[in-house]
C-alpha cells in the first residue's frame, strides 16, 4: 500500500471546505471511509487518487504534496521564484533563512486518519473531528 497517498488523504482533510466549499463533509466522509479501508488492510491507493481527482483544486492540492519531497501541504512548501518571472512578484523575506516552515505534524492517536500541520508553537493543538475530546499528538 502507498502510505504517502494515505497521508496524502489524512493530510487534505482540514484543507476540504477552501478547496470544495460546502462539499467538504461529504468529501471528509469518503476519505475517512477510504482511510477506513485501508487500516483493515485493503489498498485503497487508486480509489485515493481517483477520489481526489474528482475536483480540479483536490487534484492540484494533492499533486503539489506528491511532488514535494517532504510531503508538506501546498501553503507549508517553499514557493520558488521561477527564473525569468516577469510579475514583478518575490516573496518576503524569510527571518528564518531560506527554509520553508518548519511545520510539526499531528495525528489522531485513535486511528491515525486525521493530520493537522502546527506552523507555531502559538496554535493551539486541536482536537481529532472524529474523536471528540482527543487531542491530536506529534508524529
Amino acid at each position: 500500500m502507498d502510505e504517502v497517498v494515505l497521508d496524502v488523504a489524512r493530510a487534505i482533510r482540514p484543507y476540504l471546505p477552501g478547496l470544495v466549499g460546502e462539499d467538504a463533509p461529504r468529501w471528509d466522509l469518503r476519505i475517512v471511509a477510504l482511510l477506513d479501508r485501508a487500516r483493515d488492510g485493503v489498498d485503497v491507493g487508486e480509489a485515493v487518487l481517483e477520489l481526489l481527482g474528482e475536483s480540479p483544486a483536490t487534484l492540484a492540492w494533492a499533486a503539489s504534496v506528491l511532488e514535494d519531497e517532504r510531503h508538506l501541504p501546498p501553503d507549508l512548501q517553499r514557493r520558488a521564484v521561477r527564473s525569468g518571472d516577469k510579475t514583478g512578484y518575490s516573496p518576503l523575506a524569510n527571518p528564518h533563512g531560506g527554509d520553508p516552515v518548519d511545520a510539526q505534524r499531528y495525528l489522531c492517536p485513535e486511528d491515525g486518519a486525521y493530520a493537522w500541520w502546527r506552523t507555531s508553537v502559538g496554535h493551539e493543538i486541536p482536537e481529532c473531528p472524529d474523536h471528540p475530546g482527543v487531542r491530536l499528538v506529534a508524529s
